[in-house]
């Protein structure tokens, strides 16, 4: 039967290897940190605004309110509650906000991904 076990100078080279290497990617994770952080602290206030608003535009609260405020909006606009539509259907002052939105929220998402590509 084969001895498969490794002489004790293989093995504790390996181990000073492994080592080695876990030092390196440790040194490298707080390189990126640091200069993420550094990056993150230069931001103009409008950049941070984007980031802000891209960031809660990611997020389920964001996909919630809408629901809320989408169901809402065309409630009230249906007659069901016999108040006079202001916006009734097709909806297009609600058609034309959502417009709105998406471009400002697509420019704002590119402004963050331009800025993450530089970094």
């Amino acid at each position: 039967m084969p001895d498969n076990r490794q002489p004790q100078n293989e093995s504790d080279s390996g181990e000073e290897t492994n080592s080695t290497v876990n030092r390196a990617i440790e040194k490298y994770i707080r390189t990126i940190v640091h200069m993420r952080l550094k990056a993150a602290r230069q931001r103009t206030p409008e950049q941070r605004l984007a980031d802000a608003i891209t960031s809660f535009s990611g997020r389920m609260a964001f996909v919630y309110i809408h629901i809320v405020w989408f169901s809402a909006w065309i409630l009230l606009n249906s007659g069901l509650f016999n108040i006079k539509p202001f916006d009734p259907f097709p909806y297009g002052l609600l058609t034309m906000i959502v417009s709105l939105e998406a471009i400002f929220l697509s420019t704002f998402v590119l402004i963050s991904q331009n800025r993450m590509r530089e970094l």
